[in-house]
């Protein structure tokens, strides 16, 4: 039913003798990322800048860091400052990864991938899904002159796109090993964060994370608090980097669960949902945009709402207003 996670549970996490092995190619790994940075850095390789400021919200390793929601909360934080932002996302394992798509007005498609189908839903803003960054910037500019920035999800590492704000959103977990790929879930050494514009310490003081109202898969206008579930076996799916901290929280809320964890980005099958059929099943809004097609009664979402400390947000402000306006 349930599977365990293949990054997560994987030998990029601990130090084993296949990470050991791998330690070499590691390293050679390593010095090639920090050799095309410093080609980028002094314009050997071309960055190409659009007609908007571009901020990256992204990281030095591979995903579960929670840069999605931390994107959520930034698009609203430059929207009550006067900005109208756009938002770039790869579309990871969708078919739009090596093409180029539009969506607006909270619009969804299937071919789009969960994290660009939340991000609509969530932010209800103009959104280019596509990993060609540079190329979906130019085509959201194009369709919505209205947008005067680009958050760009992820994309740290795609220099194409030249970038006037670098934010790096990291939980500790995330290092795993400490090693750069192939050996450990580093894109690229820690030394790299000493020349982003603001580290996000994830799981921090200045980001407090709560859980918002539940809604039913099958009946979205129904909805309840979690708190609800109190008092009966209840089971939780998540498909997302780190399901152990979704399953954590429900718990510290008082729930009994049953914990199912599945890969990032899975692809959800009949099968793996035949046997949620009887209790109430918790799920996070990134699985549920891939769940729809199996939605039933018993199905809940459970959205996570994120919270900027003030210290914060003037932090980003400041940074912003530095960067663009001097």
């Amino acid at each position: 039913m349930s599977q365990q996670n293949p990054i997560r549970g994987s030998w990029l996490w601990s130090l084993n003798p296949l990470s050991i092995m791998l330690w070499p190619l590691s390293q050679i790994f390593c010095v090639l990322v920090q050799i095309r940075y410093q080609l980028y850095k002094r314009n050997i390789l071309a960055s190409e800048k659009v007609s908007v400021p571009v901020i990256v919200v992204g990281n030095i390793s591979l995903g579960g860091n929670g840069k999605t929601p931390f994107v959520q909360s930034l698009l609203q934080l430059l929207t009550q400052q006067g900005y109208r932002p756009g938002i770039l996302t790869r579309g990871y394992k969708s078919d739009y990864e090596h093409e180029t798509t539009l969506l607006a007005n909270a619009a969804t498609s299937q071919r789009a991938g969960d994290e660009a189908n939340m991000l609509s839903e969530l932010c209800q803003c103009p959104i280019a899904v596509g990993a060609d960054r540079v190329k979906s910037a130019r085509l959201l500019i194009q369709q919505f002159p209205e947008l005067d920035c680009l958050i760009t999800d992820d994309g740290l590492q795609h220099y194409a796109l030249a970038r006037d704000i670098e934010i790096v959103v990291q939980r500790e977990q995330g290092y795993g090993n400490g090693l750069c790929l192939p050996a450990g879930p580093l894109r690229e050494s820690r030394s790299r964060l000493r020349t982003v514009d603001l580290v996000v310490e994830r799981d921090g003081a200045d980001v407090t994370e709560r859980f918002g109202r539940c809604w039913n898969l099958l009946q979205p206008e129904k909805t309840c608090a979690l708190s609800d579930f109190i008092g009966q076996p209840v089971d939780a799916l998540a498909g997302i980097g780190f399901p152990q901290l979704f399953f954590a929280a429900l718990q510290a809320q008082g729930l009994d669960i049953r914990p199912h964890p599945f890969a990032d980005h899975q692809i959800f099958s009949a099968d793996d949902m035949a046997a949620f059929q009887q209790s109430p099943l918790l799920v996070t809004h990134k699985d549920a945009v891939k769940l729809r097609a199996f939605a039933s009664a018993n199905m809940w979402v459970v959205p996570l709402e994120l919270t900027l400390s003030d210290a914060l947000q003037s932090r980003i402000i400041n940074i912003l207003e530095s960067k663009l306006h001097g």
